[in-house]
């Protein structure tokens, strides 16, 4: 899958994100933070990259950036960018990156797929909540 392995900068987020973050229990005060530097005209990036099963995933934002890396369909435990403990799974699916997150009382199943040069990422929090994010390839 290697047009997943790119820069991408966001371009768009639909008006769910704020509900989609209360789904997955980010607080009140962070989901202001992350209004802030994640939507508008924040500059946010993802970095994407792939070794054999191993993607590596870095998300640059201007509080900062978070690399993560992920061995496809093991269970991995990492950190969200407002600090709490998730256990997450990568996996494809056709032409889909799929990542599943568990975390204290919440999933989410966030999907990443390419079109042309866009890569839409759809964010759905227990099995109920969808907010899409839009990236550019910039690299």
């Amino acid at each position: 899958m290697a047009e997943f392995c790119s820069k991408w900068e966001l371009i768009s987020t639909d008006e769910n994100f704020g509900k989609y973050m209360e789904a997955v229990g980010v607080s009140q005060e962070k989901q202001g933070l992350a209004k802030k530097s994640l939507v508008g005209d924040a500059k946010v990036y993802q970095e994407i990259s792939r070794d054999g099963t191993t993607w590596s995933v870095k998300v640059i934002t201007v509080a900062g950036e978070k690399l993560d890396m992920y061995t496809e369909g093991q269970e991995t435990e990492t950190l969200t960018l407002d600090g709490r403990r998730v256990k997450v799974v990568y996996s494809l699916e056709g032409d889909k990156l799929v990542e599943s997150q568990t975390g204290d009382g919440f999933t989410s199943r966030n999907v990443r797929q390419i079109s042309g040069d866009q890569m839409t990422m759809t964010f759905t929090a227990n099995g109920s909540v969808t907010s899409i994010r839009v990236y550019k390839k910039v690299s």
